[in-house]
């Protein structure tokens, strides 16, 4: 016999969020399946905040402006160099300024401190 589970939606309290030392500045990251990994060495007082920045980079992904590969970042068609971005870590970038606005976050920021 079928099991019918009826038209209410799923509710979700957010992202999955999982912590590994991601490297030398590099506070959150961003994955394609929609989790949030967090830098294990971050000070958890800065935690919900790197959350809210990559929350928005998971709605850029599910938007369709946002996707990347292994060496390659995409946003609205337009290719930019994975490589050349993370080692500058640009704000300048429309993908990281939308963040920044958006989360009111300062990723920057020396308080930081990673």
């Amino acid at each position: 016999m079928p099991f019918k589970l009826g038209n209410k939606p799923i509710e979700l309290n957010g992202p999955s969020v999982y912590y590994e030392d991601l490297g030398p500045g590099v506070l959150g990251q961003t994955n394609k399946n929609g989790t949030i990994a967090i830098n294990s060495k971050l000070s958890p007082k800065f935690v919900d905040e790197v959350i809210e920045h990559e929350k928005v980079h998971i709605n850029q992904i599910s938007r369709g402006d946002l996707t990347y590969d292994d060496d390659n970042i995409y946003w609205k068609g337009k290719k930019f160099n994975k490589e050349l971005h993370m080692v500058r870590n640009s704000k300048d970038t429309p993908w990281e300024k939308e963040a920044y606005t958006k989360s009111n976050t300062k990723h920057g920021d020396t308080k930081y401190n990673i």
